[in-house]
């Protein structure tokens, strides 16, 4: 089995989805989503991205297991929590 579909599979697993739901999400039969899953065929770029986007993630971790261009949010995060903390002291 391709990569793809073993990491679609645990997506749907994560998302307690069935493959037949997924199916419905991306507006395919369920008939044909097997096709592609038992002959171990990958989807074309338009199909793949309505599966990334049903299981809320990217064609990229899909094809690869990996997100590279993902920006951090470290720098967000942190100053957040400061202003966070801030706030608190403020209010003792």
């Amino acid at each position: 089995m391709l990569q793809f579909w073993k990491r679609v599979k645990d997506k749907l697993d994560y998302h307690d989805l069935t493959q037949k739901e997924l199916a419905e999400k991306i507006h395919e039969s369920y008939n044909t989503l097997q096709s592609w899953i038992n002959r171990n065929r990958l989807p074309n770029a338009e199909q793949a991205v309505k599966i990334a986007d049903a299981l809320e993630t990217s064609v990229e971790f899909l094809v690869t297991g990996t997100i590279k261009n993902k920006p951090s949010n470290n720098a967000k995060t942190i100053k957040l929590l400061e202003d966070a903390i801030q706030n608190l002291r403020k209010s003792e």
